[in-house]
């Protein structure tokens, strides 16, 4: 039987959070993953602003308890904790559900989203450039042909 092969460009990478293997996928050549995370990021350039306006408040409040511990603690914990959840669920509605637990387990630090783009840009980047030379080299040439 005479067949296809195609070739959608769907990256896989392995994934290792403290030691536990996965693997996560996505296609940085669909326009529809582009246009998710074109918004994503956008969004958590928003949320980026808001934080720091909120943490500047926070900071701005220097009293500490008998403990030595800032009294403002417990809203410094859930600003961050807010902010964990809302990009998890961000990451799971743009990489499919379930990828914030596959990437981070039960972590909630800002860093690991930090890892998690630095480590996706490359091959995000890479697919563009990619695709955008190929749209330089076929300007004379007609696909159909």
């Amino acid at each position: 039987m005479a067949g296809i092969k195609i070739n959608t460009g769907v990256i896989r990478l392995e994934v290792d959070c403290d030691g536990v293997k996965d693997e996560i996928s996505f296609n940085p050549n669909d326009v529809i993953f582009m246009e998710n995370i074109y918004r994503l990021m956008s969004e958590l350039e928003k949320k980026k602003k808001a934080y720091e306006e909120t943490e500047q408040k926070l900071n701005a409040n220097t009293g500490i308890d008998e403990n030595g511990i800032p009294v403002n603690m417990k809203e410094r914990l859930s600003l961050i904790s807010d902010i964990c959840f809302y990009i998890k669920g961000q990451i799971d509605e743009v990489f499919g559900v379930g990828t914030s637990k596959k990437l981070f387990g039960n972590a909630n630090t800002l860093e690991m989203f930090e890892q998690f783009f630095d480590g996706i840009t490359p091959y995000i980047q890479s697919a563009r450039e990619s695709k955008l030379s190929q749209y330089k080299n076929s300007a004379s040439r007609n696909v159909m042909l």
